[in-house]
């Protein structure tokens, strides 16, 4: 399993945009408002991914 904290860094229209990372390495990620919003998420607070192998 594989965490990757993210931090907003950009709000388009219809996403958030969060960042982790610098160059070479840097991760983007782009997640719908609408989305996020109805999960009740803050995106001020940032967001954690986990990832992990589909059993």
């Amino acid at each position: 399993m594989l965490e990757i904290k993210f931090t907003l860094k950009a709000e388009t229209k219809t996403c958030y945009r969060f960042e982790t990372g610098e160059r070479p390495e840097q991760m983007t990620l782009y997640l719908k408002k609408s989305k996020v919003d109805a999960a009740g998420i803050d995106p001020q607070k940032g967001i954690t991914v986990t990832i992990d192998e589909r059993k």
